[in-house]
């Protein structure tokens, strides 16, 4: 593991979320009940979710931690690297169909501090489009992309270098770095040795969080937890075949 990464600290925000608040209630206000705002503060990962309006529409709730961030933030920086108003994301919930949206909240020093996510109900308004689909045959060809990534996704490990820059903008590597360190700290605040089921369980949280799609995860993650990468491996593939026996 380079310097470079090791020296990397955990997120300290600068960010006044409470501004952030009003701009929830303004848009759960304008786009009414089927439409969910989760704001973060993702210098508690574990526990990023800070406020939520309309939390109905997926349950999601304050104390929760992010979901699909991860993973969205990874195909915005191979398409829009730039910006941070990500594209849309759609995924289904409990029968319905969610139409996603996240606004990444950077602190002064460019790193990800937070984010906005709003997660709108589209399933009527899909089942509408069914019968004009229906009626209008030259729409048969429209289809949403349901997201379901599940390959590794290798970024340059140039992007773990630390800014040099007070306005350089934080890399997506860099931020899942942070994130595996800060759930692996909430795990054990005065670094103890977990036991094995404690291990598991903080692996199968990162794993669902599918931090590990990063190239390099594995070691940062082996590191945060004091354990050795060869662990991880060992432990994730128990994880992986426990799933496959109960689905």
């Amino acid at each position: 593991m380079s310097q470079e990464l090791m020296s990397h600290h955990p997120i300290k925000n600068t960010v006044d979320f409470e501004v952030w608040h009003s701009v929830a209630d303004l848009i759960g206000r304008l786009a009414g009940k089927h439409c969910e705002i989760v704001l973060h503060d993702l210098a508690d990962p574990v526990h990023s979710v800070i406020y939520v309006v309309n939390g109905h529409v997926t349950g999601r709730a304050v104390g929760q931690g992010f979901r699909h961030l991860v993973v969205e933030m990874l195909r915005n920086e191979a398409q829009n690297p730039e910006k941070d108003l990500l594209d849309d994301w759609w995924f289904e919930h409990e029968g319905k169909l969610i139409r996603s949206m996240t606004l990444l909240i950077r602190n002064a020093k460019g790193e990800l501090a937070g984010a906005l996510c709003v997660n709108q109900d589209v399933t009527f308004a899909n089942q509408a489009f069914d019968v004009l689909k229906s009626l209008l045959p030259g729409l048969a060809g429209t289809k949403v992309d349901i997201h379901a990534p599940s390959q590794s996704i290798d970024l340059p490990q140039d992007n773990a270098a630390p800014a040099k820059h007070e306005d350089a903008r934080e890399t997506v590597l860099q931020t899942v770095f942070r994130l595996i360190d800060g759930i692996a700290k909430d795990a054990r605040p005065e670094g103890q040795i977990l036991s094995r089921s404690e291990r598991l369980k903080v692996l199968e949280y990162m794993d669902s969080r599918e931090v590990f799609l990063v190239k390099g995860s594995i070691e940062r993650a082996a590191q945060a937890l004091g354990i050795s990468k060869v662990t991880v491996y060992s432990d994730l593939d128990a994880l992986h075949r426990q799933k496959n026996k109960s689905s």
